[in-house]
């Protein structure tokens, strides 16, 4: 099932269109910061800080955090919302479902590849802000200003090889990917329950939105480390460039997001299964 599904969705031209985007935006920041301020240090979150033209490893960091407020998660949100509803919206669902394929074995496929879909997408912004930084500012050593140790008797600064940069980079990646994951399975739920892929992802975009203001109230900030995006959980993935490296809080983000995201699918497979598709 899973790989009928992947072949079909390979066809669709939306969203080749979609990752060509991300790819393409990762590598006109990369063009804009080489051409106009390459050596002025450029924010990663609230914890970090990198010169760009000091080593091109440090464009993946940027290009991550640059896409992480909105194309990131909106291209998420495009992923999953369309996986069902776009079925819905073409007519096509009952006649997936007129085959003798269970109802779950249906959302499951539809879920593993707007899975597939979402995390290539984190992939491919780090992979392109990585390949146009060394090939703007080359293959060096990546300097890190820690942001939270930095003060005018230290300098806060971490230096990392570029082979031990690249693994951050890769554990980074993972990171920022498992922050979308409540996004990604309140799409799906949205999916299940409208037949237009429109409305299932705005949506989802609605509810990051939601999340992160409800998150920036200071009459609510308790209620802030419990919500399903929040700026502080978004942005911890800079810690792991912090001398020593810190991982405070993942363990708490961990639990956060895979409470909603279970939360999420199992309303998803509920909806789903008492669905009429025929109506």
């Amino acid at each position: 099932m899973i790989q009928l599904e992947l072949r079909k969705q390979l066809r669709r031209t939306s969203y080749w269109v979609v990752l060509a985007i991300l790819v393409a935006v990762s590598v006109v920041v990369t063009l804009i910061i080489g051409l106009t301020s390459g050596s002025t240090p450029e924010r990663l979150g609230d914890y970090g800080s990198v010169v760009p033209n000091s080593s091109g490893l440090s464009m993946a960091l940027i290009a991550l955090n640059a896409l992480l407020l909105f194309l990131l998660p909106l291209a998420v949100a495009v992923f999953a919302g369309e996986s069902v509803a776009g079925e819905s919206s073409w007519g096509s669902l009952r006649y997936l479902l007129a085959r003798p394929v269970s109802r779950w074995r249906l959302l499951a496929s539809k879920v593993a590849v707007a899975g597939i879909y979402s995390l290539a997408a984190v992939v491919l912004v780090a992979v392109a802000g990585l390949v146009s930084g060394v090939a703007a500012f080359g293959w060096h050593p990546l300097a890190v200003i820690d942001l939270q140790h930095a003060s005018p008797f230290a300098s806060g600064l971490s230096v990392f090889s570029p082979l031990q940069a690249l693994a951050r980079i890769g554990l980074v990646t993972a990171i920022v990917a498992g922050t979308m994951v409540s996004t990604f399975a309140f799409a799906i739920l949205c999916s299940t329950l409208t037949d237009r892929p429109f409305s299932a992802v705005a949506g989802a975009v609605f509810m990051v939105f939601v999340s992160r203001a409800l998150d920036n109230i200071p009459g609510l900030h308790a209620l802030g480390p419990w919500l399903p995006v929040t700026d502080k959980g978004t942005g911890l993935w800079t810690q792991v460039f912090s001398q020593p490296t810190s991982f405070s809080g993942y363990p708490h983000l961990a639990v956060v997001q895979t409470v909603y995201t279970v939360g999420f699918l199992a309303l998803a497979w509920i909806w789903f299964d008492r669905k009429d598709i025929l109506s």
